[in-house]
């Protein structure tokens, strides 16, 4: 898999994980053990995709 297509994944999980903290949020009572979770894998997520942009744009200027 090439770094982009990786980032690419990346981004589309953390969009799901988005939705499902919204989605969370509008409940009535909403659990926030489950949101502070989900914002944990979202952080986890962004580093990652951090990483490799920083990766893949020392590629680039090389």
């Amino acid at each position: 898999m090439s770094i982009q297509a990786h980032i690419d994944s990346l981004s589309s999980k953390r969009s799901q994980i988005k939705e499902q903290i919204t989605a969370e949020m509008n409940h009535p009572s909403p659990d926030f053990e489950t949101i502070t979770n989900l914002k944990k894998q979202n952080l986890v997520l962004k580093e990652e995709m951090q990483r490799y942009l920083t990766t893949l744009n020392k590629s680039a200027s090389a």
